[in-house]
């Protein structure tokens, strides 16, 4: 029998080879990528990724591995390969080179925040060094793209279970930046502490307020007389605990990044919503081509004609009779330039590419319904998120 050092080098000359046979995955992978944008194909083919699963868990059976594991395994690795692909032909398209630096702006001044986590999934298959800028406010990570500091500014605009994040609506109605592509992350919050602190130690509670929000149900059961102390990030809650050393205080946020700051979890999956996902949207000053195969999203804002009775309704109408689905939409006040107190600006996302003539069509029929009406962007659709191997 080999002895434990014998066993452990095994193990990493195992490891090795599975790195250089990934490796050897994505330039296949690669080469498919090409194929599918020179033959006009879609990326994704559930119904092959479903039967090589099968296939896949039938071979492990036999080999003595378990089935849930190599299904587990694969539904990674496969979609880990979608995102390399979409992003491998989005670099064709748009004609920038396959390997080369890049940067990104985010929330927070540390790493370990979800913006950062999020950062990280939007670049995870880009192919050269990636600078990561943190930033402390929306306004300084939108700056950062605006003059030319980072090419890529990453700002959250909704979340599953407290909806949209206005601030961050109004800032993007206002900048030149466009947004070339969106992130969606599960959000896990956790409250994180000093090892040995227990959860009826904790009197004062730190994050951003965000998570606060969407953990108001465990907040009031848990700690219905703690203090909430408001950050400005998830990271400078968890530094601030950390800081403190106190066994009386606790951040809430992600417990992926506890250990960047010496904390453990008392407490997981605090949220009111189990299945609580973040939308983020990636800006950038230009704009992207997305290629027909890949399902493409187009968002915008207009304003409609304020005294014309069913003006909503005949914008809305437009895309309905185009057959094009409207899949959000979100009004927010803003200063009025004709004299008035306020008016209504309306957030649209359809699921259309830009540059189809059905599109550019309904377009030149909104200048005609609408008051004011901008183009925020066309982008690679991430509606189904990557898929997410639950923790035991």
């Amino acid at each position: 029998m080999r002895d434990l050092k014998e066993c452990r080098e095994a193990i990493d000359r195992i490891d090795s080879d599975l790195l250089r046979l990934l490796k050897e995955r994505l330039e296949v992978a690669g080469d498919i990528a090409r194929y599918k944008l020179d033959h006009n194909q879609g990326i994704v083919d559930r119904a092959r990724e479903n039967a090589k699963l099968d296939s896949l868990a039938r071979a492990g059976a036999d080999l003595g591995i378990s089935p849930v594991m190599i299904t587990a395994v694969y539904k990674e690795i496969m979609a880990h390969t979608v995102s390399f692909e979409q992003s491998h032909i989005m670099a064709l398209l748009n004609e920038q080179p396959l390997t080369r630096d890049t940067s990104i702006a985010y929330l927070g001044t540390q790493q370990g925040t979800y913006s950062h986590l999020a950062a990280l999934r939007f670049t995870r298959n880009h192919q050269g060094h990636v600078t990561y800028k943190g930033r402390s406010s929306f306004e300084e990570i939108i700056a950062a793209v605006e003059n030319g500091e980072c090419e890529y500014a990453l700002l959250p605009i909704e979340n599953s279970s407290s909806g949209s994040i206005n601030e961050v609506l109004d800032l993007i109605s206002r900048t030149r930046a466009y947004i070339i592509g969106e992130v969606f992350l599960p959000i896990d919050h956790s409250v994180l502490a000093l090892p040995d602190v227990r959860l009826s130690d904790i009197t004062d509670l730190y994050s951003h307020p965000q998570p606060i929000t969407q953990c108001s149900d465990f907040i009031k059961l848990t700690f219905p007389h703690a203090t909430i102390h408001y950050t400005s990030s998830t990271s400078e809650a968890m530094q601030t605990v950390s800081e403190l050393g106190s066994g009386t205080s606790a951040a809430i946020a992600s417990r992926d990044s506890a250990r960047l700051f010496n904390l453990v979890s008392l407490k997981d999956d605090i949220a009111n919503h189990k299945n609580n996902y973040t939308r983020f949207v990636v800006l950038a000053l230009t704009p992207v081509m997305v290629p027909q195969n890949l399902e493409a999203k187009t968002s915008l804002i207009f304003s409609v004609q304020k005294y014309a009775p069913g003006s909503l309704i005949a914008v809305l109408d437009t895309f309905s009779r185009n057959g094009i689905n409207l899949i959000k939409l979100n009004s927010r006040p803003r200063e009025s330039e004709t004299g008035e107190i306020w008016e209504e600006i309306f957030f649209a996302d359809v699921l259309a590419h830009l540059d189809t003539p059905v599109m550019q069509d309904i377009l030149h029929k909104l200048k005609r319904l609408t008051s004011y009406l901008k183009v925020l962007g066309c982008y690679a659709s991430s509606d189904r998120p990557v898929h997410e191997v639950k923790r035991a």
